[in-house]
């Protein structure tokens, strides 16, 4: 018995790094991630072009706090 695959329109090249590690991401996963990233940009402020490249960069801190959900970090 064979496994069937399914194809997919490739509109996006998706790299995903962790702690400076490159991880492997199947097609899949890489449409999946550039797609929910390309969508979710075109519903911020400011965000009136299509984009060619988006950079999303995301530190854990080391102590969680609270904060106001509606204000903009400085």
């Amino acid at each position: 018995m064979g496994e069937a695959h399914r194809v997919i329109t490739k509109n996006f090249e998706t790299e995903l790094w962790i702690d400076g590690k490159k991880l492997p991401l199947n097609n899949m996963m890489q449409e999946t991630l550039a797609n929910i990233l390309d969508g979710f940009s075109k519903t911020l402020k400011g965000s009136d072009v299509k984009p060619e490249t988006i950079t999303v960069k995301i530190k854990k801190l080391k102590q969680p706090e609270g904060v106001d959900a509606h204000i903009y970090p400085k």
